[in-house]
């Protein structure tokens, strides 16, 4: 049995209210379903925002869309509407399937992120959701700050008071070209690669950018940059498929050599290490399940 007096300190009509908003993704039609105004459906969303300690609802376009915690919410109401103490209590206990959405770039090699996700799969009832920062336009905070994700893994460390950002962990690139290349035995010259053309990462991160600029304007001034993208997985099968040289993480061509007959080139030209951030709202600390999951992950680090 439900326990009344928590029941009583929950106005149960915004629950309602939400259910509504969620259903039409207006404030106008929701107001129109329920015969009460426009006013009084912002008003109580406003309530149940300032109780969740969540916008809920976040604009896209010309309408709106549900935050993760909305998500879960609905899903929570959806399924369960004769437990109204469990669903008030969403980000509790719950044993209702929910919803771990995380963002980051296409370096999904890296052992320590494969052991987070690994981790993450050890949890009952968690659904687990992977974007690519490469296809979104928002910027970090905004991801975290509307609660479209739980964490961000990112080469950009963020300086924002509301959220966290501690090392991840490091990545070294390397030079790789198919393993019968024509021309390129496995230790090679700077002469010999600017003979070559290139298979160019076009990244979004400026720790990547900038690194691209210095080796441009100094090693490979003059090289014959043959094809660009945006997906590391595309630049892997366009060098399996051709004589192009590229530079990738390491992780993903351990990954990826044998199968696609891959293989390093050696070289004196000194490469980078690019450094990941695991980043997250400080808020979401105050939720036991996910200052749980961060307690486990964090000795991941390195």
């Amino acid at each position: 049995m439900a326990n009344l007096y928590n029941l009583k300190r929950f106005d149960l009509n915004l629950l309602i209210i939400f259910e509504c908003i969620y259903q039409n993704l207006s404030i106008s039609q929701a107001a129109q379903t329920l015969f009460i105004t426009p006013s009084a459906v912002s008003q109580s969303l406003q309530r149940l925002r300032n109780q969740l300690d969540d916008p809920l609802f976040v604009r896209s376009g010309k309408g709106i869309t549900p935050t993760t915690a909305a998500i879960n919410l609905h899903r929570h109401l959806e399924k369960n509407l004769n437990n109204i103490e469990e669903t008030i209590n969403i980000m509790g206990t719950s044993d209702l399937r929910k919803r771990f959405v995380m963002y980051g770039p296409q370096f999904h090699a890296m052992p320590q992120l494969t052991e987070f996700m690994n981790h993450l799969l050890q949890t009952p009832h968690l659904e687990i959701i992977y974007h690519d920062t490469a296809a979104v336009k928002e910027e970090i905070e905004d991801i975290l700050n509307y609660r479209k994700a739980d964490v961000v893994f990112s080469l950009e460390q963020c300086n924002n008071r509301s959220l966290v950002s501690v090392p991840f962990c490091e990545s070294p690139v390397i030079f790789t070209c198919r393993k019968d290349h024509p021309r390129l035995a496995d230790k090679v010259t700077n002469e010999d690669l600017l003979k070559e053309r290139f298979a160019v990462f076009q990244a979004r991160e400026e720790q990547i950018k900038h690194v691209q600029s210095i080796y441009e304007n100094s090693y490979y001034k003059d090289r014959d940059v043959a094809y660009r993208s945006s997906s590391l997985m595309s630049i892997l099968n366009i060098i399996h498929h051709s004589d192009l040289v590229g530079v990738i993480p390491e992780p993903l061509f351990r990954t990826f050599k044998d199968t696609l007959g891959l293989k390093v080139l050696s070289t004196d030209i000194p490469l980078p290490k690019f450094m990941f951030y695991m980043i997250y709202s400080r808020s979401s600390l105050s939720s036991k399940s996910f200052s749980d999951i961060i307690k486990n992950v964090r000795p991941l680090a390195r």
